[in-house]
């Protein structure tokens, strides 16, 4: 019996201990404050937007020809080579015809074949009289072939620079296939090409940046030198040709450019840092804006057009509104807030 009392005064001893201990526990915790979110503010002001879209063009030239071969056969001669000024009507290349090559080889052929035989035949017989006679008959047709059978010119038809050479000198040429192409290098322009809903944004004589990708550092100027009559029907874009102003670098076909084209102008728009807006699962935007209590409530907006980092607002806040701008991430709607300062 002894043993079980204190037994007994064990068990209620540490019952007694541990009810305390949770009790105190749990008025500590009633007991520490509420931690109060550190949120940064910006009021809601108005300011000029301009929306722009980034396009890409490519170097080109409005002035182009492809120098073609008149006829078949073989390039004698070929006096241009890529990157060499040309100038218009000098002679650029010259195109011995198949007929001719064909013709005056014959000929040489039958020459060498009866000096061939010459040279075996005893010169007290007919046969080489024969043999000498038909040799000056077939050095007289080799004559006449290569006075009535002429090599053909090739005149360069323009002036510019040779920007690719398809053959070299000794190649077996196509009637019209491709000798060089020379290009007008005071023609180049970037061509370029936007969907017709902008078409509005694109107006000749209008200026616009623009960066080659050769020279990123570079921010160029370009005005709008030719809009193209046409809409293209399968991909609904409208083409235009930039013309680059007072840029003294080189410039090559072929280069590519990015061209920024300023699409939406609003004067008067209501705008706060697009980084300040979330949105929610069921695709609303929204903010917090934080009142003269430093209480945070959230607001559904509707947005409008993009400029850099600013954002307008439609609908859902006014001017001097202020919103959170740092901190909105772990805010709830209506919790007391602490601006920085």
């Amino acid at each position: 019996m002894k043993i079980s009392l204190t037994y007994f005064s064990a068990i209620l001893f540490i019952g007694s201990s541990l009810f305390f201990s949770c009790g105190g526990k749990n008025e500590n915790a009633e007991q520490k404050p509420k931690k109060i979110p550190l949120v940064k503010v910006q009021d809601v002001s108005i300011s000029k937007l301009v929306s722009s879209i980034d396009i890409t063009g490519t170097v080109q030239a409005n002035i182009i020809t492809e120098v073609k071969s008149p006829a078949d056969g073989i390039v004698e001669n070929l006096y241009a080579r890529e990157n060499q000024y040309v100038e218009k009507d000098k002679l650029i290349a010259v195109i011995n015809p198949t007929d001719r090559v064909s013709l005056i080889s014959s000929n040489i052929e039958k020459i060498d074949d009866l000096e061939r035989k010459l040279k075996t035949t005893d010169k007290n017989t007919e046969d080489y009289q024969q043999l000498l006679s038909e040799i000056d008959k077939a050095k007289s047709d080799l004559e006449y072939a290569q006075n009535m059978y002429k090599t053909i010119p090739v005149v360069c038809p323009m002036n510019g620079l040779v920007t690719q050479r398809w053959l070299d000198k000794g190649s077996q040429v196509s009637t019209k296939e491709n000798i060089i192409t020379i290009t007008d290098m005071a023609s180049l322009v970037i061509k370029a090409e936007v969907n017709e809903r902008y078409f509005e944004a694109i107006k000749q004589g209008k200026k616009l940046p623009v960066i080659l990708n050769a020279y990123p550092t570079d921010t160029l100027t370009g005005i709008i030198s030719l809009i193209y009559p046409q809409i293209d029907p399968i991909s609904r874009s409208v083409k235009f040709d930039i013309k680059i102003q007072n840029f003294n670098k080189s410039l090559l076909p072929g280069m590519m450019a990015t061209i920024k084209i300023p699409v939406a102008v609003i004067d008067q728009a209501l705008t706060i840092p697009e980084y300040a807006v979330l949105t929610s699962p069921d695709n609303k935007n929204f903010v917090f804006t934080v009142d003269s209590d430093s209480i945070a409530h959230r607001r559904i907006i509707k947005t409008g057009i993009t400029s850099g980092s600013k954002i307008q607002i439609v609908q859902g806040l006014t001017e001097n509104d202020k919103i959170v701008v740092s901190g909105q991430d772990m805010l709830k709607d209506s919790v007391n807030v602490k601006i920085m300062k």
